[in-house]
C-alpha cells in the first residue's frame, strides 16, 4: 500500500518537472544530428572524388605542355620550359621531370614544393620527345586534395549542426509553450472541479433549508389553524393581502373572497373609530396595540365578538409597509 503512495507521488513528482512532447525534441536533434554526419560525409566523398578528377586532368594538361615544350624548337633547354610550367603549375602541386636514358636519380627538372605530400596518390606519365624517354611525375599535397574535403566535411557539418540546434531549440520553446498551456488547462479544470463541488455542497443545502422552510411553513399553518384565531397580513392602506383559512368558520366568508379587501369592512360599524385608533397607535408605539371589538359576519345580522392585537410593520427606507393583526374569539 506504501509503495503505490509513493510511486503514484514520485511519478506525479517526475511529471511536474517533464514537459509534453519531450521527445520530439530528441528525436530532432539525434535525427539532425546523424543526418549532418550523413550529408557532411557525403558532401566530402564528392569533393574528394572532384578534387582527383581536376588533378589528373592537371597532371595531363602538365604532361601536354612538357610534350609540346620538349619537341618544339627550344628542344631540351631547362629555361623556357620551366618558364612553362612555373605558370601553369597550380599551388599545393610539385612536378618532377626524370630521363630514362640516364641512370641517376637526380631529376632532369624539379618544381614546386608542397607540404604534407601525399605519395600515394603521385601520377606518373612516360613520354617520347627530342630522342629521349622522359618520366613525368606529379606529387600532390594534401591543401591540394585533403583540404577541400576537409574544409567541405566542416562547413556542411556546422551549417546541419546550426539547423539541428535551431529546430531543436524551437521544439523546446514549443513544448514549453505546451506545458505552461496543460499547467493553465489543469488549473482551470481544478478550479472547475472545486465550483461544481461547491454548486453540489449549495445545491444540497438549499434542498435542506427548502426542507426546513416547508416544515417551518407547516408548523406556522398548524399552529395558527391550532391557535383558534383569526391572522390576516394588510399593506399600508389596510387591505387584506392574506387571511387564515378560520375566517371561512368565524365570518363565513372564503379567504379569496376576502382578498384586497378592507379589514375595516369586517368591523362592526359601531367598532369602526376604535379600530382606527388601534391601528394608529400600533404604529406611534412601535408594540403591539390590543383592542377588543366585534367583527360582522356575511350574514350581517350576527357578530363576532374578538380580541383584536394589530403589529405595525416598518421598514428603514419606506417607513410602513403593512400591518399584521391576529383577532382571537371571545364569545
Amino acid at each position: 500500500m506504501d509503495s503505490g503512495l509513493y510511486s503514484t507521488s514520485a511519478t506525479s513528482g517526475a511529471q511536474r518537472y517533464l514537459w509534453p512532447g519531450l521527445w520530439v525534441p530528441a528525436v530532432i536533434l539525434i535525427l539532425g544530428i546523424m543526418l549532418s554526419l550523413l550529408a557532411a560525409n557525403l558532401a566530402a566523398t564528392q569533393a574528394e572524388e572532384l578534387t582527383r578528377q581536376q588533378y589528373h586532368a592537371r597532371h595531363q594538361a602538365l604532361v601536354s605542355l612538357v610534350t609540346n615544350q620538349l619537341r618544339g624548337p627550344n628542344g631540351i633547354d631547362t629555361g623556357p620550359l620551366q618558364t612553362a610550367l612555373a605558370t601553369a603549375l597550380p599551388e599545393h602541386l610539385s612536378l618532377r621531370i626524370d630521363t630514362l636514358d640516364r641512370h641517376t636519380k637526380q631529376p632532369w627538372l624539379e618544381l614546386g614544393q608542397t607540404e604534407a605530400p601525399l605519395n600515394g596518390l603521385a601520377l606518373r606519365s612516360e613520354l617520347d620527345a627530342a630522342g629521349s624517354k622522359w618520366m613525368v611525375t606529379t606529387l600532390p599535397g594534401e591543401g591540394m586534395l585533403a583540404n577541400p574535403a576537409t574544409n567541405l566535411y566542416r562547413q556542411v557539418l556546422a551549417g546541419g549542426f546550426v539547423l539541428t540546434l535551431l529546430a531543436f531549440a524551437l521544439s523546446l520553446y514549443l513544448c514549453w509553450q505546451n506545458k505552461r498551456r496543460q499547467q493553465v488547462i489543469g488549473h482551470q479544470h481544478r478550479t472547475l472541479r472545486a465550483q461544481s463541488q461547491q454548486i453540489a455542497n449549495l445545491q444540497v443545502e438549499k434542498a435542506v433549508l427548502r426542507q426546513a422552510l416547508n416544515e417551518s411553513e407547516a408548523r406556522s399553518r398548524d399552529l395558527v389553524t391550532l391557535s383558534g384565531a383569526i391572522t390576516a397580513e394588510l399593506d399600508d392602506q389596510g387591505r387584506i393581502g392574506f387571511i387564515s383559512s378560520l375566517a371561512a368558520d368565524l365570518l363565513g366568508q372564503a379567504p379569496s373572497d376576502l382578498d384586497q379587501r378592507a379589514f375595516s369592512d369586517l368591523v362592526a360599524e359601531t367598532d369602526q373609530q376604535r379600530f382606527l385608533e388601534c391601528l394608529q397607535a400600533s404604529r406611534s408605539d412601535d408594540n403591539v396595540a390590543r383592542v377588543d371589538l366585534t367583527l360582522t359576519r356575511r350574514d350581517g345580522e350576527s357578530a363576532v365578538p374578538v380580541t383584536l392585537r394589530i403589529k405595525a410593520l416598518k421598514d428603514a427606507v419606506q417607513g410602513l409597509t403593512g400591518y399584521r393583526l391576529s383577532a382571537q374569539p371571545t364569545g
